[in-house]
């Protein structure tokens, strides 16, 4: 498989650790009070790796504890994986037979018999392969006294996460980490008041990694599993090189007050074409990537790194109210543990809340990286939970939800880049379909495996992952109005359409539906030609199915126009197709129908709510327009929460961003505490449970859908804005048309907008809403414009 999507396929990766006297001067540049904004802390060392501060920038990663006096950080490299027999990960020769028969099957409506042919022919129980870590690396202090106290915080604005440890015997250590990514280093740097020793070494347990002495560095070699998966190498070395000794697998520095430990990491992944790796030498760019870091010094990598990370965290500012000193004195976790218990009175804690979502952003996705993962870009797991893979039917299109809106559209590339990644194995998996165009299954990974996953046709069924992360391109051009892209991610949108087009099949009403056809995840009952209720997940034309398809053909259609294309053979042909595919319908007890048939639910409560997609984040159902399916779409959402549903983190923050685009604020916003007293973790990660990153991006994207929507060619302000938040404002929210809107309100009325139109602004009359009322504005290219309340 080719990847033409990296530029970095030669770099290693480098971490530098950094010890460092009292007298350096870092405080100018990293705030010090834990009430500072933006900030999350807590009084304790993390007790589980979920609950550790992450730093990033988009390729390497790690996590301190702020354990003494042993410190472990963990560090990962996004391109450990553990690689297993890609023969596996093939579709059989005869899969369209197979299907065929499928199809036959689930035409004759016997659902459970196309289940268990799907499963025994189709499907062969294999996962994708799971990202693994670069290892755990551990600072000991040495000649220090018992710790009397511990304080760690994460600066979002910054990027910077700080310990600070009180001695008994009045000692004071102050450790931060960052991660650079002008530089690609992690820095850890430590200032005492007194001289201090320290050991540093891998923890030897992981894996078959093996640590060796080279010179005066520490050396560690290691393979993630399988036999082709990735090879690595990790080089600490002290800087300067004659304070540190190696001694027993450990690097060792003695009573000083000033030390750097540089570690450099280097993969043999190769980024142009995952079945191939780097020829042998791809260990050196471990020795040329410390030697890089010669004559730069400490606090020059810091101011780099923070302004590098500003040019994009500072964008958006967002206040929704202010918090009593008191409260926003409190640790985060106590913080969370009083609105778990029912307290409403935190605002800041939103706003942290909001931003860590971006920040989680900035630091596990940049151009030229891969996409943030189901972890976005930590993990201490050789077989983490779900392979910490590419899930494609839900989880790594939300990650993805806040990219536009936030103001990180530079940060939504990685997606498009695996898109173009996945080509070749998805099309690969389409022909041996017999389809045209490409496809993937519901999951996947870093190598590209397209192929049916898992064990049976409840999770396995799907066949759209891929199209779904192209609708993100449409997104991306709405916001942007940039044609270039749109003309170089053409080819993309054109393979999706065919491959959606060659999928269809005529019903006996002679509309299209897909076939087979799964709401991912979930299944039915139905009563069975013996007259037995039975249960299964294949159908044809469900809801998630219909609208996948409807939002591929229009956003071609979309696309076309915006280009210039509306001739081109395929763009009639698919012009014509979309009046004759199935639209999903109306149950007789109001709901929007999951299936095409009124089958029974088999998990009323259950966490995936797919079929509203068209709804949200899709927009095939207009819901300012049409009451029926606004109220269709309501009504199921409180069909599933009122049995249960919304139990994981994604599933919640999904379920925030409907209301919030419904424009229903009281119930965003409950639904917004809910996940924070659910499914939050003390260090605001998202919980599935266990930990998963998607549920904070699809918050912070919901919290933005609550104060601007921008559907519709108008832009709408405080659409679902809460009593809870009655003054506040926001500046930098990104609207469709390339527009950027600054937002203040008071005793939740709008007192003024400011509307920044960029190069590629729409021009002419853009509506503006609040509430009812409608104002129009005229703003060129390049300039601002402020409404005021006056103007409605």
């Amino acid at each position: 498989m080719m990847m033409t999507i990296c530029r970095y396929e030669r770099r290693a990766f480098v971490f530098a650790f950094v010890l460092t006297s009292v007298a350096a001067g870092m405080s100018g540049l990293c705030p010090s009070s834990a009430a500072s904004d933006l900030t999350i802390w807590d009084d304790q060392a993390a007790s589980s790796w979920d609950r550790a501060y992450p730093v990033g920038n988009g390729r390497i990663g790690a996590m301190p504890f702020a354990e003494f006096p042993r410190e472990k950080l963990l560090i990962n490299e996004e391109t450990i994986w553990a690689r297993g027999n890609d023969d596996a990960f093939l579709m059989p020769t005869d899969s369209f037979a197979h299907l065929e028969e499928v199809r036959k099957l689930e035409s004759a409506r016997d659902y459970q018999g196309a289940d268990k042919y799907f499963e025994a022919h189709l499907q062969t129980g294999i996962d994708p392969d799971s990202y693994q870590l670069l290892g755990s690396f551990q600072l000991e202090y040495q000649d220090v006294a018992p710790l009397k106290s511990v304080h760690r915080e994460l600066s979002l604005a910054t990027g910077v996460a700080t310990n600070r440890y009180e001695l008994q015997d009045g000692t004071r250590i102050t450790q931060r980490v960052f991660a650079s990514h002008p530089d690609n280093v992690i820095v850890v740097r430590i200032t005492s008041n007194r001289a201090i020793g320290i050991i540093a070494g891998w923890d030897a347990k992981q894996g078959q990694a093996k640590v060796q002495a080279e010179h005066r560095d520490l050396v560690r070699t290691g393979q993630a599993t399988g036999d082709r998966g990735t090879r690595y190498v990790g080089r600490v070395r002290a800087l300067p090189a004659e304070i540190g000794e190696v001694v027993d697998h450990t690097l060792q520095i003695k009573n000083v007050q000033e030390a750097t430990l540089c570690l450099a990491a280097a993969t043999n992944f190769h980024r142009t074409d995952s079945n191939a790796t780097l020829p042998d030498g791809w260990q050196n760019q471990a020795l040329r990537d410390l030697d890089r870091l010669t004559g730069k010094s400490v606090d020059d990598i810091l101011a780099a790194a923070i302004q590098d990370h500003q040019r994009y965290f500072d964008r958006v500012g967002i206040d929704l109210g202010t918090s009593s000193d008191e409260i926003a004195g409190l640790p985060t976790h106590e913080r969370l543990a009083r609105i778990r218990a029912g307290e409403a009175d935190d605002p800041d804690l939103i706003e942290t809340y909001f931003q860590f979502g971006r920040y989680l952003l900035i630091a596990s996705s940049r151009p030229g990286t891969f996409p943030a993962n189901l972890q976005g870009l930590w993990n201490p797991h050789e077989q983490a939970p779900w392979g910490s893979d590419y899930h494609l039917n839900i989880n790594i299109q939300m990650n993805y939800w806040p990219a536009e809106t936030t103001n990180l559209g530079e940060l939504h590339q990685p997606m498009f880049d695996l898109v173009r990644y996945y080509q070749p194995n998805g099309r690969e998996m389409a022909r041996r379909l017999g389809m045209e165009g490409w496809c993937m299954g519901h999951a996947s990974d870093v190598w590209g495996h397209a192929r049916i996953m898992s064990r049976t046709a409840y999770w396995g069924g799907s066949f759209f992952g891929g199209q779904w992360m192209t609708l993100h391109m449409l997104e991306h051009y709405r916001f942007s109005r940039d044609r270039q892209f749109l003309e170089s991610h053409w080819d993309l949108l054109t393979d999706s359409v065919r491959f959606v087009k060659s999928w269809l099949i005529q019903d006996d009403t002679g509309t299209f539906v897909a076939r087979p056809s799964c709401s991912p995840e979930n299944s039915f009952i139905y009563t069975d030609g013996d007259g037995r209720r039975v249960r299964a997940a294949l159908s044809a034309g469900d809801s998630f199915d219909q609208f996948m398809v409807l939002q591929v053909l229009n956003d071609y259609l979309e696309a076309a126009s915006a280009i210039g294309k509306q001739d081109d053979p395929l763009v009639q042909e698919v012009r014509q197709l979309v009046p004759r595919v199935y639209r999903p319908q109306i149950a007789e007890d109001g709901r929007l129908m999951e299936w095409r048939r009124p089958f029974v639910e088999a998990e009323p409560g259950h966490r995936h709510m797919s079929h509203i997609i068209g709804a949200y984040p899709g927009n095939q159902i207009n819901v300012d327009h049409d009451a029926a399916m606004r109220d269709a779409v309501l009504k199921s959402i409180e069909g599933r929460l009122s049995r249960g549903g919304a139990g994981t983190g994604w599933s919640r923050a999904w379920t925030i961003g409907i209301f919030a685009r419904l424009s229903d604020a009281h119930k965003a916003h409950d639904n917004l505490i809910a996940i924070l007293q659910r499914s939050t973790l003390d260090n605001l990660f998202d919980n599935h449970p266990p930990f998963q990153i998607d549920g904070n991006f699809g918050s912070t994207a919901a919290i933005a859908e609550m104060l601007l929507h921008s559907h519709n060619d108008e832009i709408k302000l405080l659409p679902a804005l809460p009593d809870a938040w009655p003054d506040g404002h926001v500046r930098g929210l990104r609207a469709r048309g390339d527009f950027t809107v600054d937002i203040v309100w008071k005793n939740g009325r709008l007192q003024e907008a400011t509307i920044h139109a960029g190069e590629n602004a729409v021009e002419g009359k853009v509506p503006v809403v609040h509430r009812t009322r409608k104002a129009s504005i005229d703003v060129k290219p390049g300039a601002s414009t402020t409404v005021t309340l006056d103007a409605f």
